[in-house]
Order: C-alpha cells, then sequence, then structure tokens
C-alpha cells in the first residue's frame, strides 16, 4: 500500500483509501498510466478540488501520491532509490489547464525524474495531458496528447525512441525563449490604474522580458514573512500556473525572507524592483566605472539574501524536492563575495580618484558645470544632443532611447552657448521612485558631477500622468545627495503632448519653469537665459 502524503485536511478517510488502493492497478510497460487509474485521479481532483500526484515506476507499480492546492503539492522522497531515476510523476491541474508550469518543469530537473505529466482536469473531464522527458545536457522533450488520442501514446517506445536520438528537435511548447514575467505589488489604496505597475511593466520592457499578468493587493494585507496574504498566495500560484510565467517580478524591495518565501511557494526566480534594476544597469554599463558600480551593487544587494534556500544561488531548480548548498558551499559563497566587494572597492576609490584630477583640471578651466537630472527617460540625453547641435557643435552621443535607463554613463562636454558663455554640460543618470540608498550609494562617483555643479536643469516630462510625483521623488533624491538647494531651472518637456491648462501645477510648484518640446526642436534661447542670470 502506497503512502500518501501532503493536505488531507477535511478529506474522508474512505476516500484516502481509495486513492490507496489505485496501488493495487499495474500499469503495463506501454502505458503513460493505467486508464482506470487516470479516471480515479480525475474524479478525486474534481470531488476534492486540489491536485494529486503520483509517483509511477518503469515496472507500472505507484509508489507513493500527495495532495495539494494549486500547485503547491509536494512529493515525498521515494525511500531505497536514487532520487527520481526512472520514476515518472503523474499529477493533475484542477483548473483545466494541462500545460507543465515551470515549477512542473525546475521539479523534472531537480529530482532527477524520468518524466513530469500535467493532466488538466475541468469539471470531472480529462481536457488533455502534456509529457516532459528529462534529457541530459538538453531542455526536455515535449509531447501533448488529446483526451481522444492519449490510450494510442507508447510510452516506453517514446522513451527508447529518445534515448536513441538525444539531438532531436522537441516540441515548440517546450522551447526556451524570452522570459515571462508576471507583476506582483501592494498598494496603499484602490485604483483602476496603478501607475506603479505600468512603471514596473515599463522596467520589465527594458530589460528585455514579456509580462505576461500582474496582481496586486492592498498593503494593509501584506504579510512580513510572505509579501502577500496567504489567500492571494494562493491566488497567485493559480495565476502563475495559467499565464505559464517563469520569472516573478516584486515592485517592493523585498526582505530575504519574503523572497526565500515567493521562491519556496512558486517554485520560480523572483526578482524585487532593485534586482530589476540592477539587471538594467547591467546591461547598460559601457564604461570600466559604470560595470564596477553595478557589479559592487548588485553583490551587496545579494550578500544579504544568501542562504540555503535561495533559487538563484542553488542551481538545483526549485518547487518540490529541491534542496539548496551545503553550509559549508555557502560560507565560501559569503567570504569570496566580501572579498570581491573589497575588490571592487578599492577599484572605485581609485576611479574616483582619477576623476577627482579630471574634475581640478575643468575647475581651473574656470567654465561652469552644468548637470542635467531628472527621472529616467524624461529628456536629458535629448537636451544635452540639441544643446549641441544649436551651439553648432556636432553631438558624438548616442541617441536616446525610448526606454528608462537609456544612459548610465556620467557624460561631460564643453559647449559654447555665445560669445560671452560657455559651459560644461553634463548629462547624469536618470532618477526613478524607491531608488534604494545602497544603490545611490553605489552610483556616488556617477552623481558626483550633479554634487560638483554649479546650477542644476531639470528636466520634467510634463506629458505624463506622474509628472508632480517624478519631480518630488527628483528632489528627494538631491536632498539625498545634499544638493537640493542648489539653483536650479526647470524645463517642461514633451509640452506638445500636453494641454496648457494641466501644466499649471507644475508650473507653480517647480523653479523657473520654462516649457519646451525638444522633439519639436523648439530653441533653447530661453534656457541659456535663464541660466546666464543665475550665473551671475
Amino acid at each position: 500500500m502506497m503512502d500518501i502524503s501532503g493536505d488531507l485536511s477535511g478529506i474522508r478517510a474512505s476516500q484516502i483509501q481509495e486513492l490507496k488502493n489505485l496501488s493495487g492497478i499495474k500499469t503495463e510497460r506501454s502505458e503513460l498510466i493505467h486508464p482506470e487509474i487516470l479516471n480515479e485521479l480525475i474524479r478525486l481532483t474534481e470531488l476534492w478540488n486540489r491536485e494529486i500526484a503520483v509517483y509511477l515506476a518503469r515496472n507500472g507499480n505507484l509508489l507513493a501520491s500527495a495532495v495539494g492546492r494549486h500547485a503547491t503539492v509536494t512529493l515525498p522522497p521515494v525511500k531505497g532509490r536514487s532520487l527520481g531515476k526512472h520514476l515518472r510523476c503523474i499529477h493533475t491541474h484542477p483548473n483545466g489547464n494541462h500545460k507543465l508550469s515551470s515549477l512542473d518543469y525546475s521539479a523534472l530537473e531537480s529530482l532527477g525524474l524520468e518524466s513530469m505529466v500535467s493532466i488538466g482536469v475541468f469539471q470531472g473531464s480529462l481536457t488533455g495531458i502534456e509529457i516532459a522527458f528529462r534529457m541530459e545536457e538538453q531542455s526536455p522533450y515535449i509531447v501533448n496528447l488529446t483526451p481522444q488520442k492519449w490510450t494510442e501514446f507508447d510510452y516506453y517506445a517514446s522513451l527508447s525512441d529518445l534515448s536513441k536520438s538525444k539531438g532531436k528537435t522537441k516540441n515548440e511548447s517546450g522551447q526556451a525563449g524570452k522570459e515571462r514575467a508576471f507583476l506582483i505589488a501592494l498598494e496603499d489604496s484602490e485604483s483602476e490604474t496603478n501607475e506603479d505597475l505600468l512603471e514596473l511593466r515599463e522596467l520589465a520592457r527594458t530589460a528585455g522580458v514579456d509580462v505576461v499578468g500582474q496582481l496586486v493587493q492592498l498593503r494593509r494585507y501584506g504579510q512580513t514573512r510572505s509579501y502577500f496574504g496567504s489567500g492571494k498566495l494562493e491566488e497567485l500560484i493559480h495565476r502563475l500556473q495559467e499565464t505559464d510565467a517563469n520569472v516573478l517580478i516584486c515592485d517592493d524591495e523585498l526582505s530575504p525572507t519574503q523572497l526565500r518565501t515567493l521562491e519556496a511557494e512558486t517554485g520560480l526566480k523572483v526578482l524585487d524592483r532593485t534586482g530589476l534594476i540592477l539587471d538594467i544597469f547591467a546591461q547598460r554599463a559601457q564604461s570600466r566605472e559604470g560595470k564596477l558600480q553595478v557589479e559592487l551593487a548588485q553583490l551587496k544587494h545579494l550578500l544579504p539574501h544568501l542562504t540555503g534556500q535561495g533559487l538563484a544561488l542553488s542551481r538545483l531548480g526549485a518547487g518540490v524536492g529541491s534542496r539548496g548548498p551545503g553550509e559549508t558551499k555557502l560560507e565560501l559563497d559569503r567570504r569570496r563575495m566580501r572579498d570581491r566587494i573589497n575588490q571592487l572597492e578599492k577599484e572605485l576609490k581609485l576611479v574616483l580618484q582619477q576623476r577627482d584630477v579630471l574634475r581640478r583640471q575643468r575647475t581651473r578651466s574656470g567654465l561652469p558645470l552644468i548637470a542635467l537630472v531628472g527621472y529616467t527617460n524624461a529628456g536629458k540625453t535629448t537636451f544635452m544632443t540639441k544643446a549641441m547641435e544649436q551651439a553648432g557643435s556636432r553631438s558624438d552621443l548616442p541617441v536616446g532611447e525610448n526606454k528608462l535607463f537609456a544612459t548610465l554613463d556620467p557624460i561631460v562636454r564643453s559647449i559654447r552657448i555665445d560669445s560671452s558663455l560657455e559651459i560644461l554640460l553634463s548629462d547624469t543618470v536618470g532618477f526613478i521612485r524607491k531608488l534604494p540608498t545602497q544603490l545611490l550609494r553605489a552610483f556616488m562617483a556617477t552623481l558626483e558631477e550633479v554634487k560638483q555643479a554649479d546650477v542644476l536643469i531639470h528636466i520634467v516630462d510634463a506629458s505624463h500622468p506622474q509628472a508632480v510625483h517624478h519631480a518630488e521623488t527628483v528632489h528627494e533624491v538631491l536632498s539625498q545627495l545634499e544638493s537640493a538647494d542648489k539653483p536650479m531651472i526647470t524645463l517642461l518637456n514633451k509640452i506638445d503632448q500636453v494641454y496648457e491648462e494641466d501644466l499649471s501645477q507644475l508650473t507653480s510648484y517647480l523653479p523657473y519653469p520654462i516649457k519646451i518640446s525638444l522633439k519639436q526642436g523648439d530653441s533653447l534661447k530661453p534656457v541659456w537665459k535663464v541660466l546666464s542670470s543665475l550665473l551671475n
């Protein structure tokens, strides 16, 4: 009689016995699973509205079973066997979706199973079957079966064919492609359009990730251990399976406990907002200085999360049966990470010294330093390009992209405005809300241009619905840099996309507001006029 584990609460003992009795039915060598066993699994899945998973050996015997809610079923280890070799895991999906989830794929690898099988169940009927055969050093081989044809499938023959042709092209549904992200957030109040998630979606797009869904919960219902409350967490797991997401992105910075809990519950790679921004920075950094700063920030962000349960460090997959590395390896990882952090800090210190030499040379030139600041994607690089062009200089800057953090490395150029005014104009990394303090510290070398500037030009995307909040974020970051009291000009950019009455709040709130449309090629003379008066 096979063992049954998992969530058996509220289930009658007689029904549990019915599941146990299935171990007396032997599956033939050619069969994926005996039809009688499958019918009983479908009936009990519908009756309990829970997933049911079974281990089936090559000899046709059922070895173990587990019951769980919404893809959270955890299978017990099978005694006397080397993990899952020659075992197939067959489990039901009560929502009717027969497709394997990312959790299923990771369990296939982490348990070393022969195959992972998902069975779609809806209103007591079979909707379809998907099988993933594990391939050594290759992506799984996928087979899809319809309710009408599944009995014609020869499991053992397929297994033999695969062992003979390891390089065979697999089903399209299992191919690795662009990452599919599901977004989650806690919000302070209910709203039809969640601006925070819109920005997170844009960040994901910039990182090269497809967004396949999102879920929010009111912050007062959030949990310190799991981020979401238990009910919302169950809904999340259900949605992840429906959307076939393979990465979970959170709009807040997660604690190590929250990160581990979400990884364990969903079986997916989990990124918080800081991790996502750092990933974008890593793609954007071009200079040695920028790359050093990104790596340093990434290591400092990762170090507190380094435990035996993190998916990113385990490399053993996720979900059922996954285990983290041993403590000895963890201590070694921590020591190596701290050594690398110390090395990077020393290298960055040298970079700062070199920048300081260049800065002193610029100071001796007597030219005023003007720093461009603003929310990411507001138009700072476009302004700098237009300034150089209208001053008669050829722009050597990369074309600004309609993506967040298109500029990461600082750029300083000398621009002669007229016969009486020449300036040094500096383009800096864009600011963003919820910018973590450690991220700010890591990029202090880049932001030093802001601290040393004589005048700041704050560029605001006036067409953005959250323009006021963006401006407030910029002022908050400037306060952290002890630069909020510097003389400042405000450029209300993209006014060709906004009504005049909508600009009133911005013009009353921000210092020296100048309305402009850089894309329309508006003259920068009003800017230089105000700048001259501030410098004098």
